[in-house]
């Protein structure tokens, strides 16, 4: 047996890659089942069946995904490939186990080279792999899935041999993906490669960042991580800013994509842990003034980026909150009105500069703009006056 016990899966989304998945694979506990799954990654054992090809998870789809519960894959006899029926897949499976025999055996069913249940454990926490079966004991084959939440009501059912150790994150984003009534992921979620893992290959994310500049150590959703005591304000209000400034690192280096995601993972913790003000009033209000600060660099790295209406979006977010101090004020309205001025929204920009300059009329930039935009809607105006006389004319 081999010695690794490491192996990863990366994710794409229609065609986009969103990040790794690294799993540690309990080869003690579940030998067979943690070999197949092995091998499967790896992709070094040839299929018996006719066409002779590779059994691997490469190519794969996550067919069937359940919020709060889990998402599963592994069918790698009909949903190996784009354009297979839909009406088939879910319903296959093949492990390295197979033989000729078992192939003639099972082609009604199929599913190949079924074999025995190993580890039939708890699956007391999210990120537990554990093998699908065909509802009856000792049916593994290749189909297998990934808890996000803990479902005791499997305990005893099925094989339990492996845990998520990176990419977290992406696990959840596969689970919050869109589903039809059947559970069947409405986007083609895909394992576009996989294989054995060790530190040296990384982890790489494309949905949000694990870079630990700045000290950030914390998972990507606040409900996964170990680090402190959810009910400790204080430390879930350090773990925030610190979050907030890795970004602010990551945005004076100009990795405008990456401060982006962790200003947005910021925004989940602060909104994760806020207490009410009848529970924990001074935290509150710490929380509440992080809360304005990350709005207004969510904004700004999204102007960078280009994103102009999601610019707007959390510029006005802080504008609608309660006792925003004047000067964050001035900045919200100073940052908005760069969007709708690229956006060609000229009368909102000369609005949102007006009332930035209301809010800090010492500020000479502002006034600059002021007048720049007054001077473009005057342009505007001359240029709809000719156009109407020559109508006219």
């Amino acid at each position: 047996m081999a010695e690794d016990s490491e192996v990863y899966l990366d994710i794409s989304i229609d065609g986009k890659p969103i990040g790794r998945i690294v799993c540690k694979l309990f080869r003690e506990k579940a030998p067979k089942t943690a070999e197949n799954f092995y091998r499967l990654c790896a992709g070094d054992v040839k299929s018996p069946l006719k066409d002779q090809q590779w059994l691997s998870y490469k190519g794969n789809s996550f067919h069937r995904v359940i919020k709060n519960f889990m998402i599963q894959a592994g069918d790698i006899v009909h949903a190996a490939q784009k354009g297979s029926s839909a009406s088939l897949i879910g319903k296959g499976g093949c492990s390295i186990y197979v033989d000729e025999e078992g192939v003639n055996m099972d082609r009604e069913s199929s599913c190949y080279g079924n074999y025995e249940d190993e580890n039939l454990g708890e699956f007391s926490e999210p990120f537990t792999l554990g093998m699908a079966n065909l509802g009856s004991p000792n049916t593994n084959n290749s189909q297998f899935f990934i808890t996000t939440y803990a479902a005791p009501h499997l305990n005893g059912k099925h094989s339990v041999f492996g845990q998520v150790i990176h990419g977290k994150s992406v696990v959840r984003t596969v689970e919050h993906s869109k589903v039809d009534s059947d559970e069947v992921p409405e986007s083609d979620i895909r394992i576009s490669d996989c294989g054995v893992w060790d530190e040296s290959k990384g982890v790489p994310l494309y949905n949000a960042s694990n870079d630990p500049i700045g000290g950030d150590v914390y998972e990507e959703y606040p409900s996964d991580d170990t680090h402190f005591n959810e009910d400790d304000f204080g430390e879930a209000l350090k773990a925030a800013n610190i979050i907030k400034e890795s970004g602010t690192v990551l945005f004076k280096k100009k990795d405008f994509t990456n401060a982006f995601f962790k200003y947005r993972k910021s925004l989940n913790y602060i909104n994760e842990y806020t207490p009410e003000p009848d529970v924990d009033r001074e935290k509150n209000e710490q929380f509440t003034v992080l809360k304005m600060k990350v709005y207004l660099n969510l904004s700004l790295v999204l102007f960078h980026l280009e994103e102009y209406d999601n610019s707007i979006t959390y510029a006005t977010y802080l504008l609608e909150m309660d006792n925003v101090p004047d000067k964050d004020q001035a900045k919200a309205h100073y940052r908005r009105g760069n969007n709708y001025l690229k956006k060609n929204r000229f009368d909102e920009a000369l609005l949102d500069y007006r009332l930035c300059k209301e809010k800090n009329p010492d500020d000479k930039v502002v006034k600059q703009r002021i007048e720049y935009v007054e001077n473009l809607i005057e342009k505007k105006k001359e240029k709809t006056r000719k156009n109407i006389s020559k109508f006219f004319s």
